[in-house]
């Protein structure tokens, strides 16, 4: 292997596949820019287009109450449904921000060094290491500005894109996946 490039045989054409060097450092630079983005983000993924538009559609129903003039329990079921969808929403993105902001405090200096290697990611800040095995990442969502490393459907770790080199990215992607975990493209 030179250069960290191979080449692999797949039917009768060959294909160049990059097989990042490894392992991979890094310095994480965080703000709380970042983590409002990632929070956002990630309730963005979560609740998904469906919930959105079914929103829409509640708004627009009780809108249309409203304007009719009807005063009924359907007008009330509509509002009462609206308002509890908005406020799961928010709830949710507030728990996570501010669960995620307060570890940013905790860390005095805004920085983490983040190593992998093929078997294993971590983390060093000023709170401590902490290292895992790569099959504890589930999934990987790739934002526009940061990638969200998920361990269940509400814990995760937030990589500022800014902060990653094409070659690490690379690293990262073929490590999740190779533990068996997903990527999810940019939303």
């Amino acid at each position: 292997m030179m250069f960290g490039l191979r080449l692999k045989m797949c039917g009768p054409a060959t294909q160049l596949s990059v097989k990042a060097a490894m392992p991979h450092e890094t310095t994480l630079v965080y703000s709380e820019q970042i983590i409002r983005q990632a929070a956002l983000g990630f309730l963005r993924h979560t609740l998904g287009i469906r919930y959105m538009l079914s929103l829409g559609v509640v708004a627009l129903s009780f809108g249309w109450c409203v304007v009719q003039g009807m005063d009924t329990w359907l007008a009330g079921m509509f509002g009462a449904i609206l308002f509890m969808g908005i406020a799961c929403a928010v709830a949710l993105y507030f728990v996570h921000y501010r669960a995620s902001l307060r570890k940013f405090r905790q860390m005095g200096s805004p920085q983490a060094t983040f190593r992998i290697d093929e078997s294993t990611l971590s983390f060093t800040s000023a709170i401590g290491t902490t290292t895992l095995q790569w099959s504890v990442v589930k999934e990987l969502w790739q934002l526009s500005s940061v990638w969200l490393l998920l361990y269940s459907k509400a814990q995760y770790n937030i990589l500022p894109l800014d902060c990653l080199p094409p070659e690490m990215q690379t690293c990262i992607e073929q490590c999740v996946q190779s533990a068996g975990g997903k990527i999810l493209g940019k939303t």
